[in-house]
């Protein structure tokens, strides 16, 4: 014997289903509320989508990229210290062969950590003046520097 549709049981697996074929629609909306050229463009970086101040910080190293050696140590400043700390996050994927070193974490100065690196990333701001440095190569929002060997 079947349930009838009046069985509360009936009602709960279709209020149940119900439910479940709505839920589907909650992605499908989201995708469509963006044109649909923007939805079948590919990301220039992984983070395009989710964040334009930080995809912007990835395009950074990135362009910073061909300038630092593979397996050397490196080191990211930045005017702000919650860029670069995220800077300094993204680096350790951006450089997977390098040694990434911290001159800040989360807001915590760490310059004696900076100073150890053979390259300094420097994000919209000039290095310190008391680091021997050399201008490698500028880039788009900022400069790559090379430490020189102390005399």
């Amino acid at each position: 014997m079947s349930p009838s549709a009046g069985d509360p049981r009936s009602r709960s697996v279709t209020l149940w289903l119900v439910a479940a074929f709505a839920l589907c629609f909650f992605p499908i909306a989201a995708r469509t509320a963006r044109p649909l050229d923007e939805q079948l463009r590919l990301p220039v970086t992984p983070l395009d989508r989710t964040d334009g101040r930080l995809a912007k910080q990835w395009m950074f190293l990135e362009s910073c990229r061909p300038h630092v050696a593979p397996a050397s140590s490196l080191t990211v400043i930045a005017d702000d210290p919650d860029a670069a700390m995220s800077l300094y996050m993204m680096s350790i994927g951006a450089f997977p062969y390098s040694l990434p070193l911290p001159s800040s974490y989360y807001g915590l100065l760490t310059p004696e950590e900076g100073r150890k690196a053979e390259f300094v990333l420097a994000y919209r701001r000039p290095p310190p003046a008391d680091w021997p440095l050399r201008l490698v190569a500028n880039v788009e929002d900022g400069a790559i520097y090379a430490r020189v060997a102390a005399p």
